[in-house]
C-alpha cells in the first residue's frame, strides 16, 4: 500500500555491500522529481542462514561457535585459515558492525553435524560467507575440535558518568552512582550480578585504573530514568560495559 508523509529518498544506487541505504548514492534527501506514493517500495527480508551457537549474546554483543546453513541442515565452519576478514562477514551477516576476537580449536564447545566450509578466504566485504572463495560445500579435513568462533559487537555512541556521590565521601569526586547515556538519555544499571569485575570496567571507561569497590542496593541514592542495563557480566578486562553481556 502507499505511504503518506515526505519521500526522502530517490534514485537509490546500492552495490549490496553497504551498511546503510544512506551510504549509497542517491539524489538530495527529500528530492522526490518523477516520484509519487503510487511509487514507494517494499520488500522481503529472509532469515539469516548463519548463526552463533555457545556464547553469551547482548543488545551489543554476541559470542559463539559459527553455523551456516546449507541444505536444509545447520553445520559448522572449520578453522582452517579462519581469519579477522572471514569472521568480519558473519558479523555483519549478524547485523554487528565489527569483531571483537575471533577464535580457532572449538572455543565455544565442538558442534555436530556437517562442516560445511573450510579454507575460507573473504575480504570482509561480502554479503555472506558463501560469496567467499573456500574449498567448495562439505569440502574439508577437518574435525569438530576445529570449528570456528567470534565475538561481535557494535560500537555505541556511548558516554558513562558518576553521579550522586556524597560530599562527605573520602573520595568523592571517583564514587557515585553509575549513569550509562544511551538513545538521548541518561539511566541506570541495575544491581543484579553488579560486581567488582564490572566496576572495574565502568572506572576505565572513566579513565581510571581500576575500581576499590562495587556497590549495591542503591548505595548513592536512587536514580530516576530508564534503567538501561540489568545482570551486567563483565570478566574485568573489557574497556567498555556495552561489550559484557547483560540484558
Amino acid at each position: 500500500g502507499q505511504g503518506r508523509g515526505r519521500i526522502w529518498l530517490n534514485g537509490l544506487g546500492c552495490t549490496g555491500y553497504e551498511q546503510s541505504v544512506f551510504n549509497c548514492t542517491h539524489r538530495p534527501l527529500g528530492d522526490t522529481y518523477g516520484c509519487g506514493h503510487n511509487e514507494d517500495v517494499g520488500l522481503i527480508c529472509s532469515n539469516n542462514s548463519v548463526r552463533l551457537v555457545g556464547g553469551p549474546k547482548s543488545k551489543s554483543f554476541h559470542a559463539g561457535r559459527v553455523e551456516i546453513y546449507i541444505n536444509g541442515q545447520w553445520g559448522t565452519v572449520c578453522d582452517d585459515s579462519w581469519s579477522s576478514s572471514d569472521a568480519l562477514v558473519v558479523c555483519r551477516q549478524l547485523g554487528y558492525q565489527n569483531v571483537l576476537y575471533y577464535y580457532s580449536r572449538a572455543a565455544f564447545g565442538a558442534g555436530t553435524g556437517p562442516i560445511w566450509l573450510s579454507n575460507l578466504g573473504c575480504g570482509g566485504y561480502e554479503r555472506s560467507l558463501l560469496d567467499c572463495s573456500h574449498s567448495g560445500i562439505g569440502i574439508h579435513h577437518c574435525s569438530h575440535s576445529e570449528d570456528a568462533s567470534v565475538v561481535c559487537y557494535n560500537e555505541f555512541s556511548e558516554a558513562i558518568r558518576i553521579t550522586g556521590s556524597s560530599s562527605t565521601s573520602y573520595i568523592p569526586s571517583h564514587s557515585g552512582r553509575v549513569e550509562v547515556y544511551l538513545n538521548n538519555q541518561w539511566g541506570t544499571i541495575s544491581d543484579d550480578s553488579w560486581d567488582i569485575n564490572d566496576a572495574h570496567v565502568a572506572c576505565r571507561m572513566l579513565g581510571y585504573a581500576n575500581a576499590l569497590y562495587a556497590r549495591t542496593s542503591a548505595y548513592y541514592g536512587q536514580g530516576t530514568g530508564p534503567i538501561w542495563m540489568d545482570d551486567v557480566a563483565c570478566m574485568g578486562s573489557e574497556n567498555s560495559l556495552f561489550i559484557c553481556y547483560y540484558d
